[in-house]
């Protein structure tokens, strides 16, 4: 059921900009990080624009708004707990954060087996990581119109937008 990655052409401007804004933090982050809870034992072999192109396609979150507060929710527990976004657990807190936005944004949601099929981790582990998630956001899953905003607008400003928006009028 969720075999397929989707397609290129599907993916939409504010999933370019998130996918390299996560690859940019990554590539950044310091080699010595401290664990997380987060972690993985490697890296998964998918790249994070078809990792988001794969949620947007399987999950019951088709507009761009779970990814906006996937990326509000992953920016405060990065700050809250200081957990570095590596290449081993980038993949995961992105899977915990879309799941709580998805529940939290949309009126009807999958079970945490479908997500977990979705983003490529056993029911179990995705269940923890959402605990984990859930308790590292303090569970403050409200965003402000205007976080949500300033959010966005810096989205559009991010030269991925542009380049999508291009790619998408010339299809």
């Amino acid at each position: 059921m969720c075999r397929a990655v989707a397609p290129k052409a599907a993916v939409r401007p504010v999933a370019d900009v998130v996918a390299a804004l996560l690859d940019d933090v990554v590539q950044k982050s310091a080699k010595d990080a401290r664990a997380s809870a987060y972690d993985g034992l490697k890296a998964p072999g998918i790249s994070m624009l078809d990792y988001l192109a794969r949620w947007l396609s399987y999950s019951n979150c088709p507009d761009d708004e779970c990814l906006v507060l996937a990326v509000i929710y992953i920016d405060r527990v990065c700050v809250h707990t200081g957990v570095s976004l590596t290449k081993l657990n980038v993949h995961r807190i992105v899977i915990a954060a879309l799941t709580v936005a998805t529940k939290w944004h949309q009126d009807r949601v999958h079970g945490n087996s479908h997500y977990a099929a979705v983003g490529g981790v056993k029911h179990a582990e995705l269940n923890r990581l959402e605990r984990v998630f859930l308790n590292d956001l303090q569970w403050n899953t409200h965003v402000s119109p205007a976080d949500h905003h300033k959010y966005l607008k810096q989205f559009r400003l991010h030269k991925k937008w542009k380049a999508a928006e291009t790619d998408a009028l010339a299809q």
